[in-house]
C-alpha cells in the first residue's frame, strides 16, 4: 500500500516537469523546420504521456485486482472492505475521469497538431512552388546579368571606340575651325577681289558698250569707202548636160589675184556687129569687166556670203540693207539667194545664211544690253503683181497695194495685208522659206526648164532696243531673187509666157532707171514705174545699202545675154546713191 503512492507522486512529478517543458518559449513564425522539430518533440512527449497513463491504468488495474483479492481476503471486515471499496471506486472514477480527459486532451491535441502539419504542409507547397519559381527567376536574371555583363563590356569596348573617335573628332573640330578662319580670312580676300574684279568687269561692259557704239561707227564708214551700193558678178560652173558636152569655160578668164576682173572673149560672141569686127581687128579682141568682186566658177556659197556678211551686220546696226540677185535665166540667181530645194550646210543659200548670221549676232549683243524683235514677210510679184508667198491659200483673192506710211514724218512704204509673223528662232525662218518656195510661181522656157517667172522679196524688219543704254536701231534687211532676164528672141515664149516676160524686162529695166537716177542725182527717181521699185523704195534711197549679184552662165549660147548682164551691172556700179543713214535714236 506504501509502495504504490509512491508511484503516483513519481508520475505525477513527471507530468510537472513535461508541462515544464511545454512552457519554454516559442519558436519564431518564419524557423518552419525548428517549429516542426518542435511539433515532433511535442507528439513523442505526448506519446510517453499516453504511455506513462496507459501504465498508470495497467497500474490501477493490478491495484484493483490486488484490492479484490484483499477484498475477498478482507471479507471479514465489512466495513473495511467497503471503505476501501469505495475509496478504489473513488480512485478508479477519478482515474477514469483523469483517462477521459487525457484522452479528449490528446485527442484535441492530436487534431490541432493534424491541422498544424497540414497548415505546414500547405505552406511547405507554396514555399516549393515559391522556391521553384524563385529559381527560375534567378536563373533568368543570372543569364540577364550575363546578357548585360556582356552588353556593358560591348558598350565599354564601344565607349573606348567613341572617346577614342571623339577624341578624333576633337582634333578633326580643332583642325577644321583653324582651316575655316583661313577660309574666312581667304573668303574676305576673294570677296574683295570679286568687288574689285566686278568694278573692273562693270567699267568694260561700260567700255565694251562704247566700243560696240564706235564699232557701228568704223563698220559704217568701212561700208561706205567700199560704197553704199556694189556689184558682185557671180559665174556658175557647168552642170549636167554641159559637162556632159566636153564644153570647157574657154571665153571666160579670172585674171587678177584680188577677184575685181572678169575678161570675156569677144570672139566667141554667138552674132558679132561690124564694130566689134573692127575692135577685133586692132587688136581689142577681150570684154574687160570691174566689179567690187567676181566670183569664179568654184567659189562656194561660203566663199560669197563671206562678202556679204558685213551688210547684213548692218541691217542690226539700224541700216536699211538690199541685196538682189540680177542675171538672165539659168545663171544660178536661185541657187545663190535660196540654194537647192534639199540644202546642205555647204549648199545653203544667201538667204538662210544671212537669217543665220542675224539670229546668232542677236544673241550675242543680249550680253550688250540689246534686244531684237524681228518680224518677217516674203511675197513675189508676179506680172506686176504681189502675192503673199506667206499667206494662206484661203486668201488667194485678197489684194496687196503699196502704201505710204505717215508720208509727212517718213518716206517709207509698206505692203497691205501681208503676212509679217515675229520670228524667234532660224527653224522658225527655214519652214517660211520652204513655204514661200513652194508656193512661187515657176514656169518652163527654152532658156530654163523651170525657170522662175517672179520677183520674190524676203524682208526681215530687225527692232532693236537696247536697255542698258536706251538706244533703240530699225533696220531691214531685203533679200531678193530677181525674175530672169531673157530676150525674146532666144526665149522662145508665146502666149501667157510671153507677157511674163515682158513683164518681167520691163520691171528689170525699171530697176536700172531708179538706180541710174540716183546715181545721176535726179529730182525725181521713177520709183512708182514698177511695184518691185515701189516696193523697194525703202531699200535703194540714201538710207540704204545695196548689193547687186549679177549671175552669169558660163556657157558660150548665152555670152550675149551675159555680155549684156555685165554691161548694165558695170553702170550700176559706176552709181554713187548717197550715204546711207540709220535709223537709231
Amino acid at each position: 500500500m506504501t509502495g504504490k503512492p509512491g508511484a503516483t507522486a513519481k508520475t505525477a512529478g513527471g507530468e510537472a516537469s513535461s508541462a515544464a517543458n511545454n512552457k519554454k518559449a516559442k519558436r519564431p513564425a518564419w524557423d518552419l523546420k525548428g517549429r516542426v522539430e518542435d511539433m515532433e518533440k511535442e507528439l513523442r512527449n505526448r506519446g510517453s504521456k499516453n504511455t506513462a497513463l496507459e501504465d498508470m491504468i495497467n497500474t490501477n488495474n493490478d491495484r484493483i485486482q490486488s484490492l479484490e483479492s484483499l477484498n475477498s481476503q478482507l471479507k471479514g471486515t465489512v466495513a473495511e472492505k467497503e471503505e476501501q471499496t469505495s475509496e478504489a471506486s473513488a480512485t478508479i472514477r477519478q482515474l477514469k475521469l483523469k483517462l477521459q480527459e487525457s484522452e479528449d486532451e490528446l485527442a484535441t491535441s492530436t487534431r490541432r497538431l493534424q491541422q498544424k502539419l497540414e497548415d505546414m504542409e500547405h505552406s511547405h507547397t507554396t514555399l516549393q512552388r515559391k522556391h521553384t519559381s524563385l529559381e527560375g527567376d534567378f536563373a533568368a536574371s543570372t543569364q540577364e546579368c550575363a546578357g548585360l555583363k556582356a552588353t556593358v563590356a560591348q558598350m565599354t569596348s564601344a565607349q573606348a571606340g567613341v572617346q577614342a573617335q571623339l577624341s578624333a573628332t576633337q582634333l578633326n573640330l580643332q583642325q577644321a575651325l583653324e582651316a575655316g578662319k583661313l577660309k574666312d580670312e581667304e573668303i574676305a580676300q576673294l570677296k574683295d577681289a570679286i568687288a574689285r574684279h566686278e568694278a573692273t568687269i562693270e567699267e568694260k561692259e561700260a567700255k565694251i558698250r562704247d566700243d560696240e557704239g564706235v564699232r557701228r561707227k568704223l563698220h559704217n564708214t568701212i561700208q561706205e569707202l567700199k560704197g553704199n551700193i556694189r556689184v558682185f558678178c557671180r559665174v556658175r560652173p557647168l552642170l549636167g548636160e554641159e559637162c556632159a558636152h566636153g564644153e570647157e569655160i574657154q571665153h571666160l578668164n579670172f585674171p587678177d589675184d584680188d577677184g575685181k576682173v572678169l575678161e570675156v572673149d569677144k570672139m566667141a560672141e554667138c552674132s558679132l556687129n561690124e564694130s566689134t569686127i573692127n575692135a577685133s581687128r586692132r587688136g581689142n579682141s577681150k570684154h574687160e569687166f570691174q566689179f567690187d568682186r567676181v566670183f569664179s566658177p568654184t567659189s562656194t556659197q561660203q566663199d560669197v556670203f563671206d562678202e556679204i556678211s558685213q551688210l547684213v551686220q548692218s541691217s542690226l546696226d539700224g541700216y536699211n540693207v538690199c541685196i538682189f540677185a540680177y542675171g538672165q535665166t539659168g545663171s544660178g540667181k536661185t541657187y545663190t539667194m535660196e540654194g537647192p530645194d534639199e540644202p546642205d550646210y555647204e549648199t545653203m543659200g544667201m538667204i538662210p545664211r544671212a537669217v543665220q548670221q542675224v539670229f546668232d549676232t542677236a544673241q550675242e549683243l543680249t550680253d550688250k544690253g540689246w534686244e531684237y524683235k524681228m518680224e518677217a514677210s516674203f511675197v513675189e510679184i508676179y506680172n506686176e503683181t504681189i502675192r503673199d508667198l506667206l499667206g494662206s491659200s484661203s486668201n488667194k483673192d485678197v489684194k496687196h497695194d503699196i502704201k505710204m506710211v505717215d508720208a509727212k514724218k517718213t518716206s517709207e512704204v509698206t505692203v497691205t495685208n501681208l503676212e509679217r509673223p515675229i520670228v524667234t528662232s532660224q527653224s522658225q525662218v527655214s519652214n517660211l522659206l520652204k513655204k514661200a518656195s513652194h508656193n512661187r510661181a515657176v514656169a518652163a522656157t527654152n532658156c530654163n526648164e523651170r525657170s522662175s517667172r517672179s520677183h520674190s522679196v524676203f524682208c526681215l524688219k530687225l527692232s532693236g532696243n537696247n536697255k542698258l543704254t536706251g538706244e533703240t536701231c530699225q533696220g531691214t534687211l531685203n533679200l531678193v531673187d530677181l525674175a530672169g532676164s531673157e530676150r525674146l528672141s532666144s526665149s522662145g515664149s508665146t502666149g501667157e509666157c510671153l507677157k511674163e516676160t515682158k513683164s518681167i524686162n520691163k520691171s528689170l529695166s525699171n530697176l536700172g532707171n531708179v538706180i541710174m537716177a540716183l546715181g545721176n542725182k535726179e529730182s525725181h527717181i521713177p520709183y512708182r514705174n514698177s511695184k518691185l521699185t515701189h516696193m523697194l523704195q525703202n531699200s535703194l534711197g540714201g538710207n540704204s545699202k545695196t548689193l547687186m549679184f549679177v549671175n552669169v552662165s558660163p556657157t558660150e549660147d548665152h555670152l550675149q545675154e551675159s555680155v549684156c548682164s555685165l554691161r548694165f551691172a558695170t553702170k550700176v556700179n559706176q552709181c554713187n546713191i548717197g550715204t546711207a543713214q540709220k535709223k537709231v535714236k
